[in-house]
């Protein structure tokens, strides 16, 4: 059966998605992350969608209030690769070739340091940039009017011929770099400044972020205190932020394994690039929550975070957000053994 524009469009939404694009072999080209050979060769279409998350849930999550979000996110992330792998069954049942492309944690392994330079084996950012999804803010994240940046992209690359849907004109992309993605990394991560990364037959504006791996190690949950001590992320670890790029991977295994002896309460999802069990929950992905269309809910949503207190952990892994100076001197007196977990304190 011959996969139409149609039916290829409309089967991410009835499935759960939101919003949906085609992107093709030439509208992404130019990039190597956008090479649909490598993941399945002869390769010609892209279909790519985005799920959204519970806008209700974002601000109890900036403010410390309800963690529910991390849960959330994991869950809407799970049901977006599942829409990808039920749309590539039914392709190949069909007699296309078809490769589901994940949601998170895929990561090409031929690269210098293998999983660790976190490239895709392809980007569902830029095909989604490329096929009218949405932009590309000052985060480096994909946005859209609808949803911010709020939301988890799914796709499947295929052999079979489709027509390309249009790239928004970037004179609508809502980011006006006010920088508020930027103040609410504790690794700062997200530069000021812009990109531009071939696509096709242009050039679009990408995120000015410095290396993944600064990203990561808030993200995941190793450490969360803001250099101000004012306020973190989910979570209680207090390890130190490094200044230098180069000096993330070093502190990233120097207390990973510290991470996983802690006691974890609520969902979990597993990423490769940490020790065995692998086993993470989201405590940061601050940037993608903040970032709104509207500029003063996007205000307003960094207050909430920059005003949430910090975090610390009960022996039973419940996270509670308290006045600073209260969780310092929880911190002290905890017993050293437990006390090693979330602080370094031969730094």
């Amino acid at each position: 059966m011959h996969l139409t524009n149609e039916l290829a469009l409309s089967m991410p939404l009835n499935l759960g998605a939101s919003k949906s694009g085609i992107a093709t072999k030439e509208t992404v080209s130019g990039h190597v992350t956008t090479d649909l050979d490598h993941v399945l060769p002869g390769a010609r279409s892209a279909i790519i969608f985005c799920v959204p998350f519970d806008q209700a849930l974002i601000e109890p999550y900036l403010s410390k209030k309800d963690l529910s979000l991390s849960a959330h996110k994991i869950r809407m992330t799970t049901l977006t690769f599942g829409i990808s792998f039920e749309m590539a069954t039914v392709l190949t049942s069909l007699g296309h070739k078809a490769y589901p492309v994940s949601s998170n944690f895929g990561f090409r392994t031929d690269t210098p340091n293998g999983i660790f330079d976190r490239m895709p084996p392809a980007s569902l950012k830029l095909m989604a940039r490329a096929c009218g999804i949405g932009h590309i803010g000052q985060s480096g994240l994909l946005i859209t009017k609808e949803h911010g940046a709020a939301f988890s992209l799914g796709g499947v690359i295929t052999d079979a011929e489709l027509e390309p849907t249009c790239p928004l004109p970037e004179d609508e992309n809502y980011c006006d770099r006010c920088g508020i993605c930027g103040r609410s990394c504790v690794a700062d991560h997200i530069n000021q400044g812009a990109v531009t990364v071939r696509l096709g037959n242009g050039t679009v504006r990408a995120g000015n972020c410095r290396a993944a791996g600064r990203c990561a190690y808030p993200c995941g949950g190793i450490t969360g205190l803001h250099r101000s001590g004012e306020w973190s992320t989910w979570s209680p670890g207090r390890f130190p932020l490094p200044e230098k790029d180069e000096e993330y991977p070093k502190a990233s295994k120097r207390y990973v394994q510290r991470y996983i002896e802690r006691k974890r309460d609520g969902a979990i999802c597993y990423n490769p690039l940490l020790a065995y069990p692998f086993e993470m929950q989201y405590t940061c992905s601050n940037c993608q929550f903040v970032c709104h269309p509207d500029r003063d809910v996007r205000k307003r949503r960094y207050e909430l975070l920059r005003n949430s207190g910090v975090i610390i952990e009960d022996e039973n892994g419940i996270k509670h957000a308290v006045h600073p100076d209260e969780a310092d001197g929880f911190i002290s007196k905890m017993p050293p053994e437990r006390r090693r977990l979330y602080v370094d304190e031969d730094q």
